[in-house]
């Protein structure tokens, strides 16, 4: 009878203990909702730790989606003589200066705008300030067969030049008066004020790299002219030489390899006396012709060993061609070799 009362309540007190089990874990969850819910709480008496200002940031307000942004593209001083002022707020404004190899400032300008119009495409239309323009930008889409440009932006602007009355100085600069989006897919997303401001930024700097251009051809040229002062002349003895005003060591330090393009095999050198022992032979494989500068077939000279000396007088450095027998070249060989003399000189870029 013990044994049937035990078995009895056994299963009694296995569901009481669960039931007690089950009910202190909810209560658990309750409590842990409650907390959550209520934030985190700071015992009474306990005070925020102290914190160090070094990495403080002051409170920004933030800034309206309506302000105004300002061009971040930069007017760059690219020409020479070019400068920009301090004190001018213009944000396309650059101040020129005549460079050293410009006689007629105003004119270079004009002939720089001109040529910066037909490069860009640009109607322009002379005023009093200076040339309005109107530029149409275009964009590449498709691919292959099926590529093409089109029409993305209209700019209308002003081009300001200015010169003092001297002409040798003034000043140049850009103003948007114009903006029309014609793609609006493929137009950049900015507000109309900004695309005007680094349009007409991003213009003038265009502008200045075409008067840069145009100046190093200038310069170039210019170069060309004093640098290369070699003429075919008669020596005292009345045969026809190569004359350079240069000094008598450079020119010998630059002839090598024009001697070599002109078909010349270099046998022997003196540079003491400044002598070259050549043999000359037509039609020949050389490193020149491997390079397609060979110009043996343009001489009308005879193949052989000849001498090509340096002697200098009284009107400079003389260059001389003559057989192993002594003679001079004639006239019209020399005539004929000074013009290809002259072309290898000037592809060359050497200053003789």
């Amino acid at each position: 009878m013990k044994l049937i009362k035990l078995a009895a309540l056994s299963p009694a007190v296995v569901l009481l203990n669960g039931c007690s089990v089950f009910f202190e874990q909810e209560q658990q969850q309750v409590e842990a909702l409650k907390n959550r819910n209520s934030g985190l709480v700071v015992p009474a008496g306990l005070s925020n730790p102290k914190k160090s200002d070094e990495y403080a940031v002051e409170d920004i307000p933030a800034m309206s989606q309506q302000s105004d942004f300002s061009s971040p593209t930069t007017t760059l001083v690219i020409f020479e003589g070019s400068w920009l002022n301090p004190d001018d707020k213009h944000p396309a404004k650059i101040m020129l200066e005549k460079p050293a190899l410009v006689d007629d400032l105003p004119g270079f300008v004009e002939q720089g705008i001109t040529s910066f119009g037909e490069l860009n495409n640009l109607t322009l239309t002379k005023n009093d300030a200076g040339y309005q323009a109107k530029q149409t930008v275009t964009e590449e889409v498709g691919f292959w067969f099926w590529e093409e440009n089109v029409d993305v932006e209209g700019f209308t602007y002003q081009i300001n030049v200015n010169f003092k009355p001297h002409g040798r100085s003034g000043e140049v600069s850009i103003e948007t008066l114009d903006y029309q989006v014609i793609d609006e897919e493929l137009a950049p997303n900015h507000t109309a004020q900004y695309r005007k401001e680094t349009f007409a930024t991003q213009s003038l700097n265009n502008l200045m790299l075409e008067l840069d251009y145009l100046y190093r051809v200038k310069l170039k040229d210019e170069r060309a002219s004093l640098e290369i002062s070699l003429s075919l002349v008669k020596n005292i003895s009345g045969n026809y030489v190569i004359s350079s005003q240069q000094d008598i060591k450079y020119v010998y330090s630059q002839l090598e390899d024009i001697i070599e393009e002109l078909g010349f095999e270099i046998e022997n050198e003196d540079d003491e006396l400044y002598v070259y022992d050549t043999t000359f032979k037509v039609d020949e494989p050389s490193f020149w012709d491997f390079l397609g500068k060979d110009r043996s077939s343009d001489l009308n000279i005879e193949a052989g060993e000849y001498e090509i000396a340096l002697a200098t007088s009284t009107t400079g450095v003389n260059i001389s061609f003559r057989n192993k027998a002594g003679t001079f070249l004639s006239q019209a060989q020399m005539e004929n070799l000074f013009k290809i003399f002259m072309d290898i000189v000037k592809e060359e870029e050497a200053e003789l």
